[in-house]
C-alpha cells in the first residue's frame, strides 16, 4: 500500500465516517483504531489541512556539509597522529593557540571519524606503523594484528592427523533423580572433530585417568592412530592421577592459559553441541533411572555425530569425522 492509499484509504474516510455517524466510538470500532489515534488525526487535519494527515517522515535529514578546508583538515589529522592520546577538545585548543585556527571539538571529531582516526587505538596504530618504518619499533599487540592481517585469518590450534592433538574437558550435566550428580568428560580430535564422551561417576582425577586408559587410548588404537598429545584446562580433574596416566601412556599433556577457554574451543564447541542437540532433548523425552541408560543415549548421539552428521568447517568441508578417523583402519 502506497502513502496516498494509506492517507485516502483510511485516515480521511474514518474522519468523514465519524462526522456522518456523529459517533466517534462507532467509527473507531469499524476502522479498528483507538479513539486517541482518531483525535490525533483529526487535530492534525484541522490544524494543517490535508498535508497534516500524511504520515511523518522518519528518514534522517542529510548531515551538515564539511566546513573545513583541505588544509585545515590535514593540519588536524597531523596533530592527531603526532599527539595520538589527545582527544578532540585538546586538539582543537592546540591548533587554536598555535595556528589561530578556530574549530569546535565536534568538528575535529567528525574529521577524525572520516579519516578512520576516531579512537585513540586507531591513532596509536598509525603512529606505530610510522615508527616501524623509521625506527623498527612495534608493540606485541600490533605485531599480532599485522600477522593476522597478513595471513588473512586468526591463529588456530591445529593438528595434521588424528591423534596428534586431542582436546579434553568436563562439564556438569546435572543431578538426576535416583541417579545423583552426573558429569561428562568429552574428547574432541583437533584434526577431524571426532568426538568421544563418557559419563563420570565422580568429578575426580582418578575418573578422568580411567577414561583416558580404558576408553580413549584403546579407541585410537582400534582406529589405527597413536594418541600423542592431550590439551586440557587447569581443572583439578586434570592433575595428579591424570598426569600420572599421561606419563605412563607416553602422552604429552599441555594446559591452556588461565581465563583462555577459547584455546580449547574444539571441545568446548562439541560440548555445547551435545548439550543443545542431545541432552536438552533427551531429558524432555524420557526419564533416566540409572547411569547406563544416559550413557547408551549419549553413545547413540555420538554415533550420529561422528558417522552421519556432515561437518562444513574448514577441516572436513562436508565430510563426517568418522570418514577421516577410521580411514587408517580401513586402509
Amino acid at each position: 500500500m502506497t502513502l496516498e492509499e494509506k492517507v485516502h484509504g483510511l485516515r480521511l474516510p474514518v474522519t468523514r465516517r465519524a462526522q456522518a455517524l456523529e459517533n466517534v466510538s462507532r467509527a473507531c470500532r469499524e476502522a479498528g483504531i483507538s479513539r486517541a489515534l482518531f483525535y490525533r488525526w483529526r487535530h492534525r487535519l484541522e490544524r494543517y489541512g490535508l498535508d497534516g494527515v500524511h504520515p511523518r517522515r522518519h528518514r534522517a535529514r542529510p548531515g551538515r556539509p564539511v566546513e573545513l578546508t583541505p588544509e585545515t583538515e590535514r593540519l588536524l589529522l597531523s596533530v592527531a597522529v603526532s599527539a595520538a592520546t589527545c582527544g578532540a577538545g585538546r586538539i582543537a585548543g592546540y591548533v587554536g593557540r598555535r595556528w589561530q585556527v578556530r574549530v569546535a571539538p565536534s568538528t575535529v571529531q567528525r574529521a577524525l571519524r572520516r579519516a578512520g582516526l576516531a579512537t585513540r587505538r586507531q591513532r596509536l596504530t598509525i603512529l606505530e606503523h610510522h615508527a616501524l618504518q623509521t625506527a623498527g619499533l612495534l608493540t606485541e599487540r600490533t605485531r599480532q594484528q599485522l600477522w593476522r592481517e597478513r595471513h588473512g585469518r586468526t591463529r588456530h590450534v591445529e593438528a595434521r592427523e588424528p591423534g596428534e592433538l586431542v582436546c579434553l574437558d568436563t562439564f556438569y550435566i546435572g543431578q538426576l533423580k535416583g541417579v545423583g550428580k552426573v558429569w561428562q568428560i568429552t574428547a574432541c580430535d583437533a584434526a577431524c572433530s571426532y568426538g568421544v564422551a563418557w559419563l563420570l561417576p565422580a568429578h575426580t582425577a582418578e575418573a578422568a585417568a580411567h577414561f583416558l586408559r580404558t576408553i580413549l587410548v584403546p579407541h585410537y588404537r582400534r582406529a589405527g592412530w597413536r594418541l600423542r598429545r592431550v590439551l586440557t584446562d587447569g581443572g583439578p580433574e586434570f592433575h595428579g592421577a591424570f598426569d600420572d596416566a599421561c606419563h605412563q601412556l607416553g602422552l604429552r599433556h599441555t594446559r591452556t592459559k588461565p581465563r583462555h577457554a577459547w584455546t580449547n574451543g574444539f571441545v568446548e564447541r562439541l560440548q555445547g553441541t551435545i548439550l543443545q542437540e542431545h541432552w536438552r532433548v533427551a531429558f524432555r523425552r524420557r526419564y533416566f533411572t540409572s547411569r547406563t541408560a544416559p550413557q547408551r543415549s549419549l553413545d547413540a548421539f555420538l554415533r550420529f555425530y561422528n558417522h552421519e552428521r556432515p561437518h562444513h568447517g574448514y577441516r572436513l568441508r562436508g565430510h563426517t569425522p568418522a570418514a577421516l578417523f577410521w580411514g587408517a583402519a580401513k586402509a
